[in-house]
């Protein structure tokens, strides 16, 4: 229990007489590098402000032995401008203790200190830890991808009193930082201009539209994506404290993420917009109704694909995440089986296409015209411009009549004639409607009924039963008019009159006058005489249907 607290003592003692100038022995440098914690500890520490001891911090250096002292104090000031300006924080507590560490994957005794940054660890050399001659080595590489030459020569060369510090930022820094965000807004306004003006008048020469959609989409986000790309390879130049750089560097990311998001969704609308016009030219209304859907499609993978990069850049690991989405996967479906069901049924209604866009259906007693058929939902367009959704999973499981999927449109009606009308009269009405239909171009010819068709209550009842060829329900309402029309004009020119609900009241006789009498009066032999000639061997019925001539033809159609 008191050996840790004990061995700290010794390290404090040996840090103390180390910083007070004492000369650095053997025994202090195997302290001070002792395991990998303590060559981290070493390297940070006496680099701060107030234990500044850079010949200590040089320590960690010593890896390589062609480095003279001073060299190896400046590549452990080179290193420490690095990590603070790309806002890497050293953890000490999440760095071994073990004097014996070695790493998981190669079995070395190496410790590599940051993933982003994997050309700096530590490596065990003679029982001490410091950094690895390789990182030494690679260091100034490092540095001077990290910072520009122009910065170096312009700081170089300022006067004393642009070091100066206010509220935590030196003089320079406040120029530099307005300077650095001019720069950006200016190169973003400048790709802006560049892209309205040149690239979309080169566009406009074009036949196709897609392009110029796909500027007007992009314009914007591609933009915002360049100035923050010139931040984030830019803002180590600033040198700001590691804190700042390392939220500056999250906030860049995040930023960066949204913005890509934003591209993409955008660039989904200019894709669905070309499938669109492409589909139009197609018979087929199967892949008009897919085009919306896949642009929703695309759209949700978009954010969730960005979600997931922008949960990465956060810090968050994404496999955990899924994981943890896994485990209330079943609560969620269980939540949303309703909308997994409708989703189930968009996909029923487009593997068997029971209608498509632009359908005249009728469900559930709701009738209109097809607009859009989505995840969740199918909306009608009603025939007062109403707008109905219906969930898909009732469309696939209820009875939907597809009025739009008709060939020819059905004309029913029962026209009333009077019981006055003769039998030749009724007979000549209904051969002229049969004419009617036969003339017609675009009635059907093979199915058709005009027939008289029972004694109602009060007419003689006429069924017209016939079917019209039309594309839309307009051009149904219009035939059916001319039809019936024509069937106005039939009955004036052959004298038969429309029958309406009546009632007759006939007073047969008065207490003082013999009953009316009824029918004609005939003898037995009279009546025998008319039975037999309606019979089997007579002549005066009419089996084979209608019997009137024209020039001594019989007229049939």
């Amino acid at each position: 229990m008191f050996r840790p607290l004990l061995l700290g003592i010794v390290y404090l003692i040996a840090l103390h007489s180390v910083a007070v100038g004492q000369t650095l022995s053997t025994s202090d440098t195997s302290r001070l590098l002792a395991n990998p914690q303590r060559a981290a500890h070493t390297f940070v520490h006496w680099q701060m402000a107030g234990h500044e001891r850079f010949d200590l911090a040089a320590v960690t250096m010593k890896a390589d032995p062609s480095l003279t002292e001073a060299e190896r104090i400046d590549r452990a000031r080179q290193l420490l401008k690095v990590l603070d300006s790309r806002g890497l924080f050293i953890d000490f507590d999440r760095i071994p203790t073990n004097p014996a560490y070695e790493d998981t994957l190669s079995g070395l005794h190496q410790y590599i200190m940051f993933n982003s940054l994997p050309e700096i660890y530590l490596e065990r050399q003679d029982s001490l830890w410091m950094f690895s001659r390789a990182s030494v080595d690679a260091i100034p590489a490092i540095y001077r991808s990290t910072f520009s030459v122009f910065v170096d020569v312009v700081l170089d060369n300022l006067p004393e009193n642009m070091h100066k510090q206010w509220l935590g930022l030196q003089i320079w820094q406040y120029l530099a930082l307005f300077i650095w965000i001019l720069i950006g807004l200016v190169l973003r306004k400048l790709f802006e201009y560049f892209l309205e003006v040149y690239v979309h008048k080169l566009t406009q020469k074009t036949e196709t539209k897609w392009d110029d959609f796909l500027v007007k989409a992009a314009k914007k986000p591609a933009s915002f994506i360049l100035m923050l790309f010139f931040f984030k390879v830019s803002y180590s130049n600033l040198m700001l404290s590691v804190n700042v750089n390392f939220y500056m560097n999250w906030f860049l990311d995040i930023a960066l993420s949204f913005s890509f998001v934003w591209l993409f969704y955008g660039l989904v609308n200019v894709i669905t917009g070309l499938l669109a016009a492409i589909t139009a030219k197609t018979e087929s209304k199967l892949d008009e109704q897919l085009v919306p859907l896949l642009g929703k499609t695309l759209k949700v993978f978009v954010i969730v694909v960005g979600s997931l990069f922008i949960v990465q850049n956060s810090g968050y690991n994404v496999a955990s995440v899924l994981a943890g989405l896994g485990i209330g996967g079943l609560a969620v479906a269980l939540a949303a089986r309703d909308t997994l069901a409708n989703f189930f049924g968009s996909v029923t209604i487009f593997l068997d296409k029971p209608f498509q866009i632009g359908h005249w259906i009728n469900i559930n007693g709701q009738e209109g015209i097809v607009e859009e058929v989505g995840f969740r939902t199918t909306r009608i367009r009603t025939f007062y411009n109403s707008v109905i959704s219906v969930p898909n999973s009732i469309m696939a499981s209820t009875a939907v009549d597809n009025l739009g999927l008709r060939e020819y449109r059905r004309i029913m009606t029962t026209v009333n004639l009077t019981y006055s009308t003769p039998p030749e009269q009724l007979e000549a009405f209904v051969e002229a409607v049969k004419g009617l239909a036969r003339a017609n171009p675009r009635m059907r010819q093979d199915l058709m009924e005009v027939q008289f068709n029972q004694f109602g209550a009060h007419s003689l009842d006429v069924l017209i039963y016939v079917f019209v060829k039309v594309p839309t329900w307009h051009d149904e309402l219009q035939e059916r008019h001319t039809f019936f029309m024509e069937i106005l004009r039939v009955a004036k020119e052959v004298g038969v009159e429309f029958a309406y609900p009546t009632q007759t009241l006939h007073i047969d006789s008065f207490y003082k006058d013999a009953p009316r009498q009824v029918g004609k009066k005939l003898s037995e032999e009279e009546l025998a005489s008319s039975v037999w000639s309606f019979g089997p061997d007579g002549d005066a019925s009419k089996r084979g249907g209608p019997r009137l001539k024209k020039d001594g033809k019989v007229i049939d159609f």
